[in-house]
C-alpha cells in the first residue's frame, strides 16, 4: 500500500523551546487540514525540548524529529527542506501559535490562484499582558493590487515593504522553492529575509488574503529577536546577500531604489531596537562604513520614500552615538532652589521613559542648591552642572543651556516646577513624527502656599478650539491664536535644538520678561508648529521671592521687551497685521503690570514720566489707532499720559 503524499510539510526549527513548545505543537497537530507532515528540527537544544518532541512523535506519526548540532534557525529550516516531501511548505517558529484552520485556508488560496506563495495576516500575542495586538504593517494591502495573483512588478511603493521578511505568515509552493534553489541564510538572526525577498522578486504569481491566522509571541525574553546584541551584524549580511542575489539575476538596476530604501529602513530598525554597548558599535559601523556600502550615502533626500528615515540617517551622520541617544535636553536655570530642586530632578530622572540629559545652570546660588546638584550629578551621569561666575538671570542661563545641549529637543524647566510623569515620551513622539520646530503643551498650575489647583485658561489652552489640536499651525495666518490662546512661557513646550541654533533664537538677558521675546521669535521663524493637550509641567504659583513680585522694581524690563519685539518685527519683515498683534500684546502686558502697581499705590512720579516718555518715543500710536476696536491696550491709553 502506497502512502499518501502530504499536502503540506510544516518545517519547525526548535531550540530550547520548553516554555511554549507544547502550545505551538498543539496548534499545528490540531489543524483542520489533516494530511500534513510536521518536521521538527531540534537545533542542539540544551533543555528538554527533544523529550517533548519525541513525546508528540510517539503519539502522532505525522510528527518527525530531526536532530542536528546548533546551527541557527536558518540551518534548521534548510535541514527540514531536505526531508520535506509535501506539495506546499510552511515554516513555523516554535514559540508562536496558530489558528486551527490556518493551513486549510492557505492551501485553498494558493491552489485557487495557482500561486508561488500566499501571505496571510498575523497579529502579536503580548506575553507579559496576555493580550493580542494588531500588526497591520505586516501586510500592506494599500501597496498591493486589488486582485490576486500578481507579481512584484505590480506592487506600488517598495516591493520589500509590502510584506515582512519572515517566513511563518506565508505558504510556499514546494516546486517553486526547489526550482529556484531557495535557501535560508545560516546565521543567528535575519536568516529568513533572503529567502522571503528572493521569492518576492522571482514569483510570477503572488497571492494574499486578510484572515489573521498566526499569532507571533512578543515580549518573550528568550526570543532571538530580544537578544540580537549577540548577532548585531546579521541584518547587514542579509542585506548584502539580497543585493548580491539581485545583481546575479540581473534585477538590481530595476530594484535598486527599492533596495536602498529598504536597506535604510532595516538598518534603522535594527539600530533603534538594540541596546547595550552593541548599540554604539552598530551605530559607528553604519555611520563609518555600512551606509556607504549599502548605497545610502550616494543619494539625496528626494531619492528616499520616508522623510523621517532620511532625517534620522542625516542626524546619525552628524552626531556621535552618545549624543544621538539623548532625545531631550532639559535645561534648568537655578538660583537658590534648595526647597524645590529635588522634586524637579526626581520628576525627570525617575518618572520619564526616554533618553534625557539634564543641564542645570546654577546662577550663583547662595543656599544649599549647588551641593544638592553635585550629589545628583555624582549619582546620575546624565546630570550636568554649569555654574555662572556672575548672576546672569534666567534668560542668559537658558542660553548657556542651549549651547551645551545635545538632545533633539530642549525643554526649559523652571527649578520650582516639576514634570508630569511619562509626559516627555508622548510629547516627544508627536514632535518627532511631525518634524516640528516646536510643540506647545498644556500645563497645570497650583498654589505653592496651599497646594490648590489654579485655573489658568492659557496654561490649559481653554480659549483654543480642539480642532487645532496636533495640527500644523501657521503663526502668520493666525497670530492671535498664539499670542492670546497660549501662554508665552518657555516651560510648556519642546523646542527643536537645531531650529533654535540655525535661526539664532535666544532668550534676552533682562532681569525679568526674558521669555516673551523668545516665544514670539520662535513663532515668527517657525515653519512647523503644533499644540497638544498633554500636560507637561505642574507649575508652581504664589512662590515667595518670585520674580513676579519684583516687576515694579524692574519696570524698565517692560520697556526693553517692547523694543526687542519691535526689532523682531523689523528683522523678519512681518506683515502689518502680525506686527500689530505682537506689539499690541506686548503693550497690553506692559499696561497690565502698570495697573497692578497702581493698585498697590507703588507708582512713583519717575515711573509715570518713564511710561510717558517711552510711549512718545517708541510706540507708533497710528498702528493701534487705525485698529482701535481690536487693540487690547488702547482702552488704558490715558495711563500713559499720551
Amino acid at each position: 500500500m502506497t502512502s499518501v503524499k502530504p499536502v503540506v510539510s510544516v518545517i519547525m526549527p526548535v531550540y530550547n523551546g520548553h516554555d511554549h513548545l507544547r502550545q505551538c505543537l498543539d496548534s499545528v497537530i490540531n489543524q483542520t487540514l489533516k494530511n500534513i507532515e510536521i518536521i521538527c528540527v531540534d537545533d542542539g537544544s540544551e533543555d528538554d525540548s527533544v523529550i517533548i518532541l519525541k513525546e508528540y512523535a510517539d503519539k502522532d506519526p505525522r510528527v518527525h524529529v530531526v536532530r542536528q548540532k546548533n546551527g541557527g534557525a536558518g540551518s534548521a529550516r534548510n535541514t527540514g527542506l531536505k526531508h520535506a516531501v509535501g506539495r506546499y511548505l510552511s515554516f513555523l517558529d516554535s514559540d508562536d501559535f496558530f489558528e486551527p484552520d490556518m493551513l486549510e485556508k492557505a492551501v485553498e488560496k494558493i491552489r485557487e490562484d495557482q500561486a508561488d506563495f500566499v501571505v496571510f495576516r498575523c497579529d502579536q500575542y503580548m506575553e507579559d499582558t496576555g493580550k493580542f495586538k494588531k500588526a497591520a504593517y505586516t501586510l500592506k494591502t494599500a501597496n498591493l493590487p486589488p486582485y490576486t495573483p500578481f507579481s512584484c512588478r505590480t506592487i506600488t511603493n517598495n516591493v520589500f515593504r509590502a510584506f515582512v521578511g519572515w517566513a511563518w505568515d506565508k505558504l510556499y509552493d514546494a516546486d517553486f522553492v526547489r526550482r529556484n534553489k531557495l535557501k535560508f541564510q545560516e546565521q543567528r538572526t535575519s536568516n529568513d529575509m533572503l529567502f522571503v525577498f528572493s521569492a518576492v522578486v522571482l514569483a510570477k504569481r503572488i497571492s494574499y488574503f486578510e484572515d489573521v491566522l498566526a499569532h507571533q509571541r512578543r515580549n518573550n525574553n528568550d526570543s532571538l529577536s530580544n537578544t540580537r546584541e549577540k548577532s548585531w551584524f546579521c541584518f547587514y549580511d542579509a542585506l548584502t546577500a539580497l543585493r548580491d542575489f539581485l545583481v546575479r539575476i540581473g534585477r538590481y538596476e530595476e530594484l535598486e531604489k527599492d533596495f536602498v530604501n529598504y536597506a535604510l529602513h532595516f538598518s534603522l530598525w535594527n539600530l533603534n531596537t538594540i541596546t547595550g554597548d552593541t548599540y554604539h558599535v552598530l551605530y559607528n559601523k553604519l555611520k563609518e562604513e555600512w551606509f556607504e556600502d549599502l548605497g545610502i550615502t550616494s543619494h539625496d533626500r528626494e531619492y528616499f520614500y520616508d522623510e523621517k528615515e532620511y532625517s534620522q540617517y542625516q542626524e546619525i551622520m552628524q552626531r556621535s552615538s552618545e549624543d544621538y541617544l539623548i532625545k531631550i535636553s532639559v535645561v534648568i536655570p537655578i538660583h537658590n532652589a534648595e526647597k524645590y530642586i529635588k522634586q524637579a530632578l526626581h520628576s525627570i530622572l525617575k518618572q520619564q521613559n526616554i533618553g534625557l540629559e539634564v543641564i542645570c545652570v546654577d546662577d550663583c546660588s547662595t543656599d544649599d542648591t549647588l551641593r544638592i546638584l553635585r550629589r545628583y550629578a555624582a549619582k546620575y551621569p546624565n546630570v550636568h552642572i554649569l555654574k555662572n561666575s556672575t548672576n546672569l538671570y534666567a534668560g542668559a542661563s537658558r542660553n548657556r543651556g542651549i549651547e551645551a545641549a545635545r538632545g533633539n529637543y530642549i525643554h526649559f524647566l523652571d527649578s520650582d516646577d516639576y514634570v508630569v510623569p511619562d509626559s516627555y515620551e508622548k510629547i516627544y513622539r508627536i514632535a518627532m513624527d511631525n518634524d516640528l520646530d516646536f510643540i506647545k503643551t498644556t500645563a497645570a498650575a497650583f498654589d505653592d502656599q496651599n497646594g490648590k489647583e489654579v485655573d489658568n485658561p492659557r496654561y490649559a489652552m481653554k480659549n483654543l478650539e480642539h480642532g487645532y489640536d496636533e495640527k500644523l499651525l501657521d503663526f502668520h495666518r493666525s497670530p492671535t491664536k498664539f499670542l492670546t490662546g497660549m501662554s508665552l512661557v518657555p516651560w510648556n513646550a519642546l523646542y527643536k535644538r537645531t531650529f533654535l541654533l540655525e535661526n539664532n533664537i535666544r532668550f534676552n538677558h533682562l532681569f525679568c520678561i526674558n521669555d516673551r521675546s523668545f516665544f514670539v521669535e520662535t513663532c515668527v521663524k517657525g515653519q512647523r508648529m503644533m499644540l497638544t493637550r498633554h500636560d507637561i509641567v505642574r507649575h508652581r504659583t504664589n512662590v515667595s521671592g518670585s520674580l513676579v513680585d519684583k516687576r515694579a522694581e524692574h519696570f524698565d524690563c517692560q520697556f526693553e521687551s517692547y523694543k526687542i519685539m519691535m526689532k523682531i518685527c523689523d528683522d523678519n519683515n512681518v506683515s502689518e497685521n502680525v506686527r500689530f498683534r505682537i506689539l499690541d500684546a506686548e503693550m497690553y502686558d506692559l499696561i497690565n503690570w502698570y495697573r497692578k502697581i497702581l493698585d498697590k499705590n507703588a507708582v512713583t512720579e519717575q515711573l509715570k514720566k518713564d511710561l510717558h516718555d517711552f510711549t512718545v518715543k517708541y510706540v507708533d500710536l497710528s498702528l493701534f489707532e487705525k485698529r482701535e476696536a481690536d487693540s487690547q491696550w488702547l482702552k488704558y491709553r490715558e495711563l500713559t499720559g499720551v
